[in-house]
């Protein structure tokens, strides 16, 4: 099997309505009673939303403890959140080849999955609305895998904290919805920042950085060395497939 894991924002999708970071907002208000901005938020890329909420909410006075206690009814109220805000159409918001790399991989035979800081139900909803969702859909499973487990590959935001946790998840979750135990020297992780580019080497996974995100330049990417840096999706599938 050859695994490929997408980051979503910055990597997929870029430049959306700041509906996501309102959706935040929103389940700060509901579950812990504080008022945030989205304009307040310091810098996000590469972080999960469940650290993002963390510190926000740490900066607006909220007691640690209590926010441990809270965050996994404010990740359900975020994607709640999110369902009502977010627009029903993304396409228009692909990153550079991001459609046509994505089906010249599952040309190729590659499985698909992803590690975002994304809410799970987030990442759903948004590659969804941008066209993109069907195709981390794993429509072919082993007669004894475990169908408890949702039809995608990924480990997400509201699972965990720290990015870097993330990758053994998807591993995880490909074992059980596929049959196929991934080799680490067949797994890839595709980001824009340098925290996609540390959670995959932490974990042994090659890993490929892409410029395409508004805050990292190729420079910076380059300088965290990943096993390749690109300006965008389209020269994927040469880095993979003579790596």
């Amino acid at each position: 099997m050859r695994l490929i894991l997408f980051d979503i924002d910055g990597t997929l999708v870029r430049g959306a309505p700041p509906v996501h970071r309102q959706a935040l907002c929103e389940a700060a208000r509901a579950i812990f009673d504080v008022r945030l901005t989205a304009a307040e938020f310091g810098q996000t890329a590469g972080m999960t939303d469940s650290a993002i909420a963390r510190r926000e909410l740490l900066a607006a006075g909220v007691p640690d403890a209590e926010i441990t206690t809270g965050l996994a009814t404010f990740c359900i109220a975020a994607a709640d959140a999110y369902d009502l805000l977010a627009p029903a159409d993304l396409r228009a918001y692909h990153t550079p080849h991001a459609a046509s790399t994505l089906d010249w991989l599952l040309a190729s035979g590659a499985t698909l999955g992803l590690v975002t800081g994304n809410i799970e139900r987030i990442a759903w909803r948004k590659l969804s609305a941008a066209g993109l969702a069907a195709r981390f859909v794993q429509a072919q499973t082993p007669p004894d895998a475990d169908l408890r487990v949702a039809p995608w590959i990924g480990g997400f935001g509201d699972q965990a904290e720290d990015r870097a946790a993330l990758p053994p998840l998807a591993l995880a979750r490909a074992a059980r919805l596929t049959g196929a135990h991934p080799q680490r020297r067949d797994t890839w992780v595709i980001g824009d920042t340098p925290a996609d580019i540390s959670c995959g080497a932490a974990h042994g996974l090659r890993v490929i950085a892409v410029a395409t995100g508004s805050v990292h330049s190729l420079d910076d990417l380059r300088a965290c060395a990943p096993d390749a840096a690109l300006r965008d999706l389209s020269e994927l599938t040469e880095a993979i497939f003579t790596a």
